[in-house]
Protein backbone atom coordinates (compact mmCIF):
# COMPACT_ATOMS: atom_id res chain seq x y z
CA UNK A 1 0.00 0.00 0.00
CA UNK A 2 1.55 3.28 -0.88
CA UNK A 3 1.61 5.84 1.18
CA UNK A 4 -0.47 8.92 1.58
CA UNK A 5 0.77 11.67 0.23
CA UNK A 6 1.47 14.66 3.01
CA UNK A 7 0.35 18.09 2.70
CA UNK A 8 3.02 20.53 3.02
CA UNK A 9 3.47 22.14 6.20
CA UNK A 10 4.69 26.20 6.05
CA UNK A 11 7.86 26.83 7.53
CA UNK A 12 7.85 28.81 11.07
CA UNK A 13 10.08 31.28 10.48
CA UNK A 14 8.67 33.08 7.76
CA UNK A 15 5.49 32.94 9.80
CA UNK A 16 7.23 35.13 12.70
CA UNK A 17 8.53 37.22 9.78
CA UNK A 18 4.77 37.91 8.32
CA UNK A 19 3.25 38.38 12.24
CA UNK A 20 6.34 40.89 12.49
CA UNK A 21 5.66 42.97 9.06
CA UNK A 22 9.01 41.71 8.00
CA UNK A 23 10.44 41.62 4.44
CA UNK A 24 9.73 37.92 3.91
CA UNK A 25 5.77 38.56 4.37
CA UNK A 26 5.21 37.85 0.26
CA UNK A 27 7.73 34.82 0.31
CA UNK A 28 6.15 33.00 2.89
CA UNK A 29 2.47 33.49 1.69
CA UNK A 30 3.63 32.43 -1.93
CA UNK A 31 5.61 29.39 -0.32
CA UNK A 32 2.61 27.87 1.37
CA UNK A 33 -0.32 28.97 -1.83
CA UNK A 34 1.79 26.83 -4.06
CA UNK A 35 2.33 23.67 -2.47
CA UNK A 36 -1.82 23.81 -1.62
CA UNK A 37 -1.57 25.21 1.77
CA UNK A 38 -3.90 28.13 2.93
CA UNK A 39 -3.27 31.67 1.24
CA UNK A 40 -3.15 34.31 4.09
CA UNK A 41 -5.32 37.12 3.78
CA UNK A 42 -3.15 40.59 2.92
CA UNK A 43 -2.38 42.75 6.19
CA UNK A 44 -5.75 45.27 6.21
CA UNK A 45 -5.35 48.58 6.06
CA UNK A 46 -4.06 50.83 8.79
CA UNK A 47 -7.53 53.09 9.55
CA UNK A 48 -6.42 56.89 9.17
CA UNK A 49 -5.87 58.63 12.57
CA UNK A 50 -7.83 61.30 13.66
CA UNK A 51 -6.53 64.53 14.04
CA UNK A 52 -6.30 65.78 17.32
CA UNK A 53 -6.84 69.53 15.76
CA UNK A 54 -10.34 68.50 15.64
CA UNK A 55 -13.05 69.12 17.81
CA UNK A 56 -16.62 68.96 18.26
CA UNK A 57 -19.14 68.26 21.41
CA UNK A 58 -19.87 65.24 19.63
CA UNK A 59 -19.88 63.19 16.34
CA UNK A 60 -20.66 66.71 14.46
CA UNK A 61 -19.76 67.53 11.01
CA UNK A 62 -18.42 69.66 8.70
CA UNK A 63 -20.40 72.86 8.68
CA UNK A 64 -20.24 75.40 5.75
CA UNK A 65 -21.36 78.12 8.63
CA UNK A 66 -20.35 78.37 12.28
CA UNK A 67 -21.65 81.17 14.77
CA UNK A 68 -19.26 82.32 17.42
CA UNK A 69 -18.41 84.76 20.38
CA UNK A 70 -15.41 85.77 21.87
CA UNK A 71 -14.53 87.52 24.72
CA UNK A 72 -11.16 88.74 23.18
CA UNK A 73 -11.17 90.45 19.84
CA UNK A 74 -7.74 89.30 19.46
CA UNK A 75 -8.80 86.01 19.18
CA UNK A 76 -11.81 86.99 17.50
CA UNK A 77 -9.38 88.35 14.67
CA UNK A 78 -7.02 85.30 14.34
CA UNK A 79 -10.57 83.21 14.04
CA UNK A 80 -11.76 85.33 11.28
CA UNK A 81 -8.36 85.14 9.33
CA UNK A 82 -7.75 81.48 10.16
CA UNK A 83 -11.51 80.89 7.91
CA UNK A 84 -11.57 83.39 5.41
CA UNK A 85 -7.69 83.94 4.21
CA UNK A 86 -5.27 81.15 3.51
CA UNK A 87 -0.96 81.39 3.63
CA UNK A 88 1.07 78.63 1.65
CA UNK A 89 1.61 76.38 4.67
CA UNK A 90 -1.23 76.38 7.31
CA UNK A 91 0.34 74.90 11.05
CA UNK A 92 -1.88 72.60 12.88
CA UNK A 93 -2.07 72.68 16.63
CA UNK A 94 0.84 70.61 17.09
CA UNK A 95 2.49 72.80 15.10
CA UNK A 96 3.39 70.15 11.80
CA UNK A 97 3.12 72.23 7.83
CA UNK A 98 0.38 71.12 6.35
CA UNK A 99 -1.16 72.00 2.78
CA UNK A 100 -2.85 75.54 2.57
CA UNK A 101 -2.58 77.36 -0.84
CA UNK A 102 0.42 75.49 -1.77
CA UNK A 103 0.32 71.56 -2.13
CA UNK A 104 3.29 70.41 -2.11
CA UNK A 105 7.18 71.88 -1.46
CA UNK A 106 10.45 70.91 -2.05
CA UNK A 107 14.42 72.18 -1.27
CA UNK A 108 17.48 72.31 -2.99
CA UNK A 109 20.23 70.56 -1.83
CA UNK A 110 21.75 73.78 -0.09
CA UNK A 111 18.61 74.42 1.51
CA UNK A 112 18.83 78.04 0.68
CA UNK A 113 15.92 77.95 -2.16
CA UNK A 114 12.28 76.11 -1.73
CA UNK A 115 10.30 76.11 -3.87
CA UNK A 116 5.84 75.74 -3.67
CA UNK A 117 3.68 74.43 -6.19
CA UNK A 118 0.35 76.45 -5.37
CA UNK A 119 -3.17 74.42 -5.31
CA UNK A 120 -4.21 74.46 -9.34
CA UNK A 121 -7.79 75.75 -7.76
CA UNK A 122 -5.92 78.87 -6.87
CA UNK A 123 -4.75 79.73 -10.32
CA UNK A 124 -8.45 79.18 -11.52
CA UNK A 125 -10.53 80.96 -9.40
CA UNK A 126 -12.20 83.87 -11.55
CA UNK A 127 -12.23 85.71 -8.22
CA UNK A 128 -8.90 86.44 -7.46
CA UNK A 129 -6.55 84.53 -10.28
CA UNK A 130 -3.56 83.69 -7.60
CA UNK A 131 -0.84 82.52 -10.08
CA UNK A 132 2.66 82.54 -8.75
CA UNK A 133 3.51 86.08 -10.30
CA UNK A 134 0.09 87.48 -9.09
CA UNK A 135 1.04 86.11 -5.34
CA UNK A 136 4.94 87.11 -5.43
CA UNK A 137 3.36 91.04 -6.24
CA UNK A 138 0.80 90.96 -3.41
CA UNK A 139 3.38 90.28 -1.00
CA UNK A 140 5.49 92.78 -1.90
CA UNK A 141 2.97 95.51 -2.28
CA UNK A 142 1.23 94.18 0.98
CA UNK A 143 3.79 96.22 4.03
CA UNK A 144 2.85 93.48 6.70
CA UNK A 145 3.86 90.81 4.62
CA UNK A 146 6.84 92.84 2.90
CA UNK A 147 7.73 93.29 6.35
CA UNK A 148 7.41 89.75 7.43
CA UNK A 149 9.73 88.69 4.68
CA UNK A 150 12.58 91.03 5.28
CA UNK A 151 12.25 90.17 8.77
CA UNK A 152 12.85 86.78 7.95
CA UNK A 153 15.54 86.99 5.70
CA UNK A 154 13.89 85.80 2.26
CA UNK A 155 16.23 87.67 -0.18
CA UNK A 156 14.39 86.48 -3.86
CA UNK A 157 11.02 85.50 -4.90
CA UNK A 158 11.08 84.31 -8.11
CA UNK A 159 8.01 82.94 -10.26
CA UNK A 160 8.95 79.68 -12.33
CA UNK A 161 5.79 79.49 -13.95
CA UNK A 162 1.63 80.00 -13.05
CA UNK A 163 1.62 77.18 -10.10
CA UNK A 164 5.65 77.33 -8.62
CA UNK A 165 7.41 80.22 -6.72
CA UNK A 166 10.82 79.72 -5.60
CA UNK A 167 11.98 81.71 -2.33
CA UNK A 168 15.31 82.31 -1.67
CA UNK A 169 16.53 82.34 1.90
CA UNK A 170 19.69 84.35 3.58
CA UNK A 171 19.93 81.19 6.31
CA UNK A 172 19.94 77.80 4.35
CA UNK A 173 16.68 75.36 6.07
CA UNK A 174 16.36 71.73 5.84
CA UNK A 175 12.64 72.14 6.80
CA UNK A 176 10.23 74.37 5.19
CA UNK A 177 10.07 77.77 6.55
CA UNK A 178 7.54 78.03 8.92
CA UNK A 179 7.20 81.59 7.84
CA UNK A 180 5.36 80.98 5.28
CA UNK A 181 2.24 79.42 7.41
CA UNK A 182 1.90 83.44 8.50
CA UNK A 183 -1.16 85.15 8.40
CA UNK A 184 0.35 88.00 6.97
CA UNK A 185 1.27 85.89 3.71
CA UNK A 186 -2.68 84.95 3.84
CA UNK A 187 -5.11 85.78 0.45
CA UNK A 188 -8.56 85.94 0.62
CA UNK A 189 -10.88 82.65 -0.24
CA UNK A 190 -14.02 82.82 -2.54
CA UNK A 191 -15.42 79.63 -1.29
CA UNK A 192 -14.40 79.33 2.64
CA UNK A 193 -17.14 78.41 5.08
CA UNK A 194 -18.42 81.51 6.83
CA UNK A 195 -18.06 81.79 10.91
CA UNK A 196 -20.63 84.68 12.34
CA UNK A 197 -19.90 86.83 14.90
CA UNK A 198 -22.99 86.20 17.15
CA UNK A 199 -24.70 89.89 17.43
CA UNK A 200 -25.35 90.72 20.93
CA UNK A 201 -27.29 93.59 22.76
CA UNK A 202 -24.83 93.24 25.83
CA UNK A 203 -21.58 92.05 26.46
CA UNK A 204 -21.79 89.48 28.64
CA UNK A 205 -21.25 86.12 26.98
CA UNK A 206 -23.51 83.90 29.39
CA UNK A 207 -26.23 85.17 26.77
CA UNK A 208 -24.32 83.72 24.02
CA UNK A 209 -24.46 80.30 25.59
CA UNK A 210 -27.69 80.22 26.63
CA UNK A 211 -29.08 81.37 22.61
CA UNK A 212 -27.37 78.57 21.10
CA UNK A 213 -23.89 79.34 19.91
CA UNK A 214 -22.01 77.03 18.04
CA UNK A 215 -18.41 78.42 19.80
CA UNK A 216 -17.85 80.78 22.72
CA UNK A 217 -14.26 81.02 23.37
CA UNK A 218 -13.17 82.61 26.94
CA UNK A 219 -10.88 82.98 29.25
CA UNK A 220 -13.19 84.02 32.29
CA UNK A 221 -13.29 81.78 34.93
CA UNK A 222 -16.82 82.61 36.05
CA UNK A 223 -17.80 82.27 32.57
CA UNK A 224 -16.31 78.83 32.27
CA UNK A 225 -18.05 77.46 35.76
CA UNK A 226 -21.42 78.91 34.16
CA UNK A 227 -20.97 77.11 30.94
CA UNK A 228 -20.18 73.95 32.83
CA UNK A 229 -23.04 74.24 34.74
CA UNK A 230 -25.54 74.34 31.54
CA UNK A 231 -26.86 71.37 29.83
CA UNK A 232 -25.58 70.60 26.24
CA UNK A 233 -22.53 72.49 26.43
CA UNK A 234 -18.71 71.14 26.70
CA UNK A 235 -15.58 72.99 27.72
CA UNK A 236 -12.08 72.31 25.51
CA UNK A 237 -9.28 73.70 26.60
CA UNK A 238 -6.75 75.38 23.99
CA UNK A 239 -3.14 75.16 23.29
CA UNK A 240 -1.02 77.43 25.77
CA UNK A 241 -0.84 80.49 23.47
CA UNK A 242 0.58 83.65 25.10
CA UNK A 243 3.52 83.78 27.55
CA UNK A 244 3.43 87.22 29.54
CA UNK A 245 6.18 88.89 30.51
CA UNK A 246 7.98 91.90 32.40
CA UNK A 247 9.94 93.87 30.39
CA UNK A 248 12.57 96.04 31.33
CA UNK A 249 14.36 98.94 29.73
CA UNK A 250 18.16 99.05 29.98
CA UNK A 251 18.08 101.52 32.24
CA UNK A 252 15.10 100.92 34.63
CA UNK A 253 15.81 100.88 38.05
CA UNK A 254 14.28 97.51 37.71
CA UNK A 255 11.79 96.02 40.33
CA UNK A 256 13.72 95.36 43.33
CA UNK A 257 13.15 92.28 45.83
CA UNK A 258 9.86 91.17 43.35
CA UNK A 259 11.66 88.77 41.28
CA UNK A 260 13.78 86.75 43.57
CA UNK A 261 16.36 84.36 43.05
CA UNK A 262 13.42 81.62 42.37
CA UNK A 263 12.06 82.43 39.40
CA UNK A 264 10.40 79.27 39.15
CA UNK A 265 8.59 79.45 42.68
CA UNK A 266 7.74 82.51 41.80
CA UNK A 267 6.51 81.90 38.85
CA UNK A 268 4.64 79.23 40.04
CA UNK A 269 2.75 81.55 42.44
CA UNK A 270 2.06 83.83 39.87
CA UNK A 271 0.15 80.99 38.11
CA UNK A 272 -1.79 79.87 41.31
CA UNK A 273 -2.47 83.22 43.51
CA UNK A 274 -2.04 86.05 40.54
CA UNK A 275 -3.63 85.14 37.69
CA UNK A 276 -7.91 84.92 37.05
CA UNK A 277 -7.60 82.77 34.12
CA UNK A 278 -5.99 79.74 33.29
CA UNK A 279 -2.38 79.94 33.55
CA UNK A 280 1.21 78.07 34.58
CA UNK A 281 4.78 79.21 34.95
CA UNK A 282 5.74 80.00 31.75
CA UNK A 283 7.77 77.55 29.90
CA UNK A 284 10.83 78.17 26.85
CA UNK A 285 12.14 77.97 24.96
CA UNK A 286 11.69 81.25 23.88
CA UNK A 287 11.59 82.36 20.80
CA UNK A 288 12.60 86.37 22.19
CA UNK A 289 16.48 84.92 23.51
CA UNK A 290 17.72 84.84 19.76
CA UNK A 291 16.59 88.11 18.74
CA UNK A 292 20.00 89.57 18.94
CA UNK A 293 19.90 88.44 15.30
CA UNK A 294 17.40 90.71 14.61
CA UNK A 295 18.10 94.18 12.97
CA UNK A 296 19.15 96.96 15.75
CA UNK A 297 17.91 99.88 16.21
CA UNK A 298 18.93 103.51 18.02
CA UNK A 299 17.64 104.52 21.73
CA UNK A 300 15.24 107.22 20.92
CA UNK A 301 17.10 110.79 20.96
CA UNK A 302 14.84 112.54 23.09
CA UNK A 303 13.20 111.12 25.84
CA UNK A 304 12.24 112.12 29.50
CA UNK A 305 13.22 109.96 32.62
CA UNK A 306 11.17 107.39 33.51
CA UNK A 307 8.14 107.01 35.68
CA UNK A 308 7.99 104.50 38.93
CA UNK A 309 5.43 103.04 37.15
CA UNK A 310 5.07 99.13 35.55
CA UNK A 311 2.60 99.66 32.49
CA UNK A 312 0.30 97.24 31.29
CA UNK A 313 -2.34 97.04 28.28
CA UNK A 314 -5.42 98.72 30.10
CA UNK A 315 -7.71 96.35 27.93
CA UNK A 316 -5.66 92.65 29.26
CA UNK A 317 -6.98 91.96 32.44
CA UNK A 318 -4.18 89.63 33.37
CA UNK A 319 -1.46 91.99 32.27
CA UNK A 320 -3.26 93.91 35.29
CA UNK A 321 -3.29 90.99 37.69
CA UNK A 322 0.15 90.54 37.18
CA UNK A 323 1.51 94.40 37.29
CA UNK A 324 -0.30 94.73 40.58
CA UNK A 325 1.47 91.57 42.05
CA UNK A 326 4.69 92.76 40.77
CA UNK A 327 4.51 96.32 42.42
CA UNK A 328 2.78 94.60 45.38
CA UNK A 329 6.04 92.76 45.57
CA UNK A 330 8.22 95.62 44.77
CA UNK A 331 6.77 97.97 47.64
CA UNK A 332 8.35 101.47 47.50
CA UNK A 333 6.96 103.90 45.13
CA UNK A 334 6.55 101.65 42.47
CA UNK A 335 3.11 101.85 41.16
CA UNK A 336 0.74 100.03 38.41
CA UNK A 337 -0.41 101.95 35.15
CA UNK A 338 -3.15 100.67 32.56
CA UNK A 339 -2.45 102.84 29.31
CA UNK A 340 -4.82 102.01 26.16
CA UNK A 341 -3.09 99.87 23.22
CA UNK A 342 -2.07 103.44 21.22
CA UNK A 343 -0.56 104.67 24.63
CA UNK A 344 1.54 101.78 25.58
CA UNK A 345 2.90 101.38 22.29
CA UNK A 346 4.52 104.89 23.17
CA UNK A 347 5.16 104.57 26.38
CA UNK A 348 7.25 101.13 25.44
CA UNK A 349 8.92 102.97 21.87
CA UNK A 350 10.06 105.86 24.51
CA UNK A 351 11.07 103.78 27.25
CA UNK A 352 8.89 106.47 29.99
CA UNK A 353 7.91 103.63 32.44
CA UNK A 354 10.30 101.76 34.75
CA UNK A 355 8.71 98.46 33.44
CA UNK A 356 6.16 96.92 31.12
CA UNK A 357 3.86 94.28 31.40
CA UNK A 358 2.44 92.48 28.55
CA UNK A 359 1.56 89.42 26.17
CA UNK A 360 3.34 88.10 23.77
CA UNK A 361 2.46 85.17 21.20
CA UNK A 362 3.68 81.88 22.80
CA UNK A 363 5.23 81.21 18.95
CA UNK A 364 6.44 83.73 17.06
CA UNK A 365 6.49 83.18 13.50
CA UNK A 366 8.75 85.81 12.68
CA UNK A 367 10.19 86.65 15.82
CA UNK A 368 11.51 89.94 15.02
CA UNK A 369 8.52 91.33 14.33
CA UNK A 370 7.03 90.75 17.25
CA UNK A 371 9.92 92.25 19.46
CA UNK A 372 10.23 95.31 16.52
CA UNK A 373 9.48 98.07 19.26
CA UNK A 374 10.98 96.68 22.05
CA UNK A 375 13.85 99.18 24.06
CA UNK A 376 16.83 97.99 22.78
CA UNK A 377 18.90 96.23 25.23
CA UNK A 378 15.46 95.47 27.29
CA UNK A 379 15.56 92.29 29.73
CA UNK A 380 12.58 90.18 29.63
CA UNK A 381 11.22 88.34 32.65
CA UNK A 382 8.98 85.60 31.42
CA UNK A 383 6.15 85.15 33.98
CA UNK A 384 2.78 82.40 33.20
CA UNK A 385 1.80 81.02 30.12
CA UNK A 386 -2.13 81.27 29.31
CA UNK A 387 -4.91 79.62 27.33
CA UNK A 388 -8.58 80.09 26.56
CA UNK A 389 -11.29 77.13 26.13
CA UNK A 390 -13.63 76.59 23.57
CA UNK A 391 -17.28 76.29 24.73
CA UNK A 392 -18.91 73.89 22.24
CA UNK A 393 -22.45 73.32 21.36
CA UNK A 394 -23.60 70.06 21.76
CA UNK A 395 -24.71 68.96 18.59
CA UNK A 396 -22.54 71.59 16.79
CA UNK A 397 -20.47 71.49 13.87
CA UNK A 398 -16.97 69.96 14.18
CA UNK A 399 -14.06 72.64 14.12
CA UNK A 400 -10.24 73.00 13.75
CA UNK A 401 -8.00 74.00 16.41
CA UNK A 402 -4.45 75.93 14.75
CA UNK A 403 -0.86 76.82 16.48
CA UNK A 404 -1.73 79.65 17.77
CA UNK A 405 -5.07 78.61 19.37
CA UNK A 406 -7.15 80.15 16.60
CA UNK A 407 -10.71 78.04 15.94
CA UNK A 408 -12.06 77.64 12.42
CA UNK A 409 -14.75 75.22 10.80
CA UNK A 410 -13.32 71.98 9.59
CA UNK A 411 -13.36 71.14 6.34
CA UNK A 412 -12.52 68.49 3.94
CA UNK A 413 -9.19 66.51 5.12
CA UNK A 414 -8.65 67.98 8.61
CA UNK A 415 -9.98 65.04 10.32
CA UNK A 416 -6.88 63.20 9.46
CA UNK A 417 -3.89 63.80 11.20
CA UNK A 418 -0.93 64.97 9.32
CA UNK A 419 2.09 62.71 8.44
CA UNK A 420 4.99 62.99 10.34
Amino acid sequence: MSPRPRRPICPRAPLVALLAGGALTGVAAMGCSAGGGRRLPPPAAPEPQRSPCVIAADSAVASPMITAAFDDTADARRALLATSRVAPLRLDCEGRPVPGLAVAWSRDTSGRFWTFELDPRASADSGARWTASTLAAAWRAEPAASAALRWSGVTSLVPLDERRLVAGLESPSLEVPRLFADRAFGVPRTRAPALTLTPSTSTDLRDAIDQGTDLVQTADPALLDYARRRPGVTSVALPWHRTYVLLLPALSAGVGAAIPADTAGFQAGLARDAVRADARPAGGPFWWDARAACPTKSAPSARRAPTDAIAYPAEDPVARDLAERIVALAGGNVTARGLAADSFGVALRLETERGYVLGLPRLAIVPCRESAAWPPGAAVVPLVDTRPYALLRRGGPALVVEWDAAVRPAEAGDTVRAAP
